[in-house]
């Protein structure tokens, strides 16, 4: 058995981890893993009896299924003519279906990760309480309520699912479902492109596939070569790999979503040089600190001068006009300032959403900016406590590669996924989506580094890389 230079034996993370020890451990690298045998043994013993393995198993893979069954339904809002606008919510219901199960499911699996009470959990839970219940000082519309309370229920999904299963085992449902929406995609654009290809005047011949928009498909494309690139580093086939990855770069190419671009590449680029630099994964851990720092000082740039366009020098930029919708939320700020509008509470105003329709001809309920919506709907508490939560994960996760207490392969896809989603909320809403997947992931990343962690000793440094 091997020790870490703290004393205590290497944490392992299921099956997947016990073939991967030689090459996790090899020169001293980042050793352990999230999920420990130990935690499971403390759960069974308190509060928890372990069903038999034949229904923990089948318990395990009605979980996979409903992670694959979520991703296809909750990634974006199909185009009309495959499902009509009126009956969209059927999407949002399925995918919270599908919580509900994993849920239940969870039941019947033995834990396999202990989450402790610390500051960066309690942060966490903080913020998303506060979204929750931010609902109480809203018009109260249906739309609101049933928002609210989907995001209690993903935001418990999110937690019994980190606990539950193995990361990897996450990962490749989760790619499953997105290979099944790019696919699809990829193949109405070819074969039905009055539906596949946008064929309005400002995106006219620009994929969209299954989707009412580009950028949908563009993302969706972008997290799949992330992804790809993952199962890839860890173990996956050349074929398996090339068929993902070149699928997924043709959806992003033939969209062209530059945001989506953007993401494609920062993909590869973040997990190659992670798992080459333990020097470089640490410089990507505070990433998402610095990107929240620069999306306050961008807010507070439209909010003191009230330009609906960023000025540089001679040149203005408005990508794509979304600078119009940040400026125009960003000037209601002082209607609400400590605690927001509250979820789903800016744009179902009447006055606000007629306002900005009557002075540019087009409206959308939609930010355009995950940063933005969080400082609307929830406030400079909801942003504060915000901000908190993502400071303390990025300072757990580098205590966590300090003593050695991550797997490195896992600790590569959380960084990456997490430096991903937050470059991605620049230009998209995704931060406080309720049922979206990618989102509620995001929430399942921050939870699995709230554990408790060995004390950092003299020699947990030493025999690392990079």
């Amino acid at each position: 058995m091997h020790v870490t230079g703290n004393g205590r034996a290497p944490l392992h993370i299921g099956a997947a981890a016990e073939e991967r020890p030689a090459t996790v451990l090899q020169g001293g690298q980042l050793g352990a893993a999230l999920h420990t045998a130990a935690d499971s043994d403390a759960y069974e013993s308190a509060i928890w009896k372990a069903p038999s393995a034949g229904v923990e198993r089948l318990a395990r893979n009605v979980i996979r299924s409903s992670i694959t069954v979520n991703v296809i339904a909750s990634m974006g809002v199909l185009h009309p003519a495959l499902l009509p606008s009126e009956w969209s919510y059927v999407q949002q219901a399925v995918a919270l279906l599908m919580w509900i199960v994993s849920i239940y499911a969870s039941i019947f699996v033995r834990p396999c990760v202990r989450i402790q009470p610390n500051p960066d959990l309690i942060a966490l839970v903080t913020f998303y309480a506060l979204a929750a219940i931010s609902v109480l000082w809203t018009t109260l519309s249906i739309a609101a309520i049933m928002k609210s309370a989907a995001l209690v229920v993903t935001t418990f999904g999110a937690y019994c699912l980190i606990t539950r299963i193995d990361i990897d085992e996450i990962v490749g449902s989760t790619a499953l479902g997105l290979f099944i929406l790019v696919a699809a995609s990829a193949l109405c654009a070819v074969f039905v492109p009055e539906i596949g290809v946008d064929q309005s005047w400002m995106h006219n011949g620009q994929w969209q596939g299954i989707y009412e928009s580009k950028q949908t498909l563009g993302f969706i494309s972008a997290y799949l070569m992330f992804f790809a690139c993952y199962q890839k580093i860890t173990g996956q086939g050349w074929i398996a790999f090339l068929v993902s990855f070149i699928l997924a770069s043709t959806c992003v190419i033939a969209s062209e979503s530059r945001g989506a671009g953007a993401v494609a590449f920062a993909a590869g680029g973040l997990l190659v040089t992670s798992m080459w630099s333990i020097r470089c994964m640490k410089t990507y851990a505070v990433l998402p600190l610095i990107m929240c720092i620069l999306a306050a000082l961008l807010m507070l740039y439209f909010y003191v001068t009230g330009y609906d366009s960023i000025h540089l020098g001679e040149a203005t930029v408005d990508l794509t006009e979304r600078t119009f919708i940040w400026q125009y939320a960003i000037s209601h700020f002082n209607d609400a300032p400590l605690l927001g509008f509250g979820i789903n509470g800016f744009w179902t105003r009447p006055a606000i959403y007629d306002y900005f329709n009557q002075n540019h001809g087009w409206v959308l309920d939609n930010y355009h900016s995950g940063y933005i919506a969080v400082a609307i709907e929830t406030g400079f508490l909801g942003y504060l406590l915000f901000v908190t939560s993502v400071y303390l994960f990025s300072e757990k996760v580098l205590y966590l590669i300090a003593t050695r207490s991550i797997d490195r392969y896992h600790c590569a896809l959380i960084i990456g996924f997490v430096v991903l989603s937050f470059q991605s909320n620049f230009t998209e809403t995704m931060f406080l989506r309720s049922t979206m997947f990618t989102s509620v992931l995001l929430v399942a990343f921050f939870f699995a580094v709230c554990r408790p962690v060995p004390q950092q000793g003299p020699a947990a440094m030493t025999g690392q890389t990079g």
